[in-house]
C-alpha cells in the first residue's frame, strides 16, 4: 500500500473538489453498465445480496458505486473528503428518491468509533480510491464490516493520456503509469496471512480516445494535480507539449488499465 504521510488532508480536499465538476465524465454509458455488471456479479459470487443491505462506500466520489447500490434497494452511507463530489452524489440521489447517508471525512484520520461504524455494516467497499493508504486505513475498513468486504485497484496503469515525455522531460520524475503497482498485491498478500481467502476477478480496459489538444492537456492535468502542485510554468509547458504532439489540432492517446478486484467475507 502507497504511503501518502506528505498530503494532509486538507491538500487532499482541495485537489480532489478542483476535480469534482468533470471527474467520471469521461467513458460511455454502456461501458459504466457493464462494469456494474460485472461488480454486482462479483458481489453475487460471495453471497451478497444488495437488497435491504447495509453498505458503506469508503472514496465514494460521485457515486459511481453508491448510487447503483442504492438503486439495487442497498442502504448507502457514502463517505468522502471532498465536498464538491458529495454534492453531486446528493444531486443525484435526490433526483432519483434514492436512499444514500453522505459522509464529508477523511478516511485517513476517521475515527470509526466516533462515527458509529464499528461492525456496522453488511459490505463495506474501497473501490479505486486513495482513501485505503496503508495497514491501519485497511484494517479500518474491515473493522466496520459484519460481513463482507470489496476492494478493488490498479495491477498495472498504463495511463498513455500522461506521456512519459511530460514525466520525464517537464516533471523530472520516473513515469508511474508504467510501474508495476501494489494497489492489489499488498493488500491480497496481508488478507490471505490472516487467514482470509478472497474471490479475485481482473479486468483489463482499453481506451483509445482523438480529441482536441487543449482538452487533452487539461485532463492530464487534472489528473496530475492529485498528487503534484503544478506551477504555472509547468503548466504552459504541458500545454505546448500537447499542441506540438497534436496533428491538426487533435491529440490522440491510447490508454491499458490493468485492474484487481477482491471480494470476502470477514465472519
Amino acid at each position: 500500500m502507497d504511503e501518502s504521510d506528505s498530503i494532509t488532508d486538507e491538500l487532499q480536499a482541495v485537489r480532489w473538489n478542483k476535480r469534482a465538476g468533470q471527474f467520471g465524465n469521461d467513458g460511455d454509458e454502456e461501458s459504466k453498465r457493464k462494469k456494474n455488471a460485472e461488480f454486482f456479479r462479483h458481489l453475487d459470487e460471495a453471497g451478497f445480496q444488495p437488497s435491504g443491505a447495509t453498505v458503506l462506500d469508503l472514496g465514494c466520489g460521485y457515486g459511481s458505486l453508491s448510487i447503483p447500490l442504492a438503486r439495487a434497494g442497498a442502504e448507502v452511507t457514502s463517505l468522502d473528503i471532498s465536498s464538491g463530489m458529495l454534492d453531486r452524489l446528493k444531486e443525484t440521489a435526490e433526483r432519483e428518491g434514492l436512499h444514500i447517508n453522505p459522509v464529508e471525512c477523511s478516511w485517513w484520520s476517521a475515527d470509526i468509533d466516533e462515527l458509529g461504524f464499528r461492525n456496522k455494516f453488511d459490505l463495506v467497499i474501497a473501490s479505486m480510491t486513495p482513501a485505503i493508504k496503508d495497514v491501519d486505513t485497511f484494517d479500518r475498513m474491515t473493522a466496520c464490516s459484519k460481513k463482507y468486504c470489496y476492494y478493488s485497484n490498479f495491477i498495472r496503469n498504463n495511463l498513455d493520456k500522461i506521456p512519459r515525455d511530460i514525466y520525464v522531460r517537464i516533471l523530472g520524475v520516473a513515469p508511474e503509469q508504467n510501474l508495476l503497482t501494489t494497489g492489489l498485491l499488498y493488500p491480497f498478500m496481508y488478507l490471505y496471512t490472516l487467514g482470509y481467502h478472497p474471490i479475485i476477478k481482473f479486468d483489463c480496459r482499453s481506451d483509445h480516445r482523438e480529441q482536441d489538444w487543449s482538452e487533452a492537456a487539461e485532463k492530464a492535468m487534472d489528473y496530475l494535480q492529485i498528487n503534484l502542485d503544478l506551477s504555472d510554468e509547468i503548466r504552459e509547458k504541458i500545454r505546448d507539449f500537447y499542441k506540438s504532439a497534436s496533428i491538426r489540432g487533435r491529440f490522440i492517446s491510447d490508454s491499458v488499465k490493468y485492474i484487481g478486484m477482491m471480494v470476502w467475507s470477514v465472519t
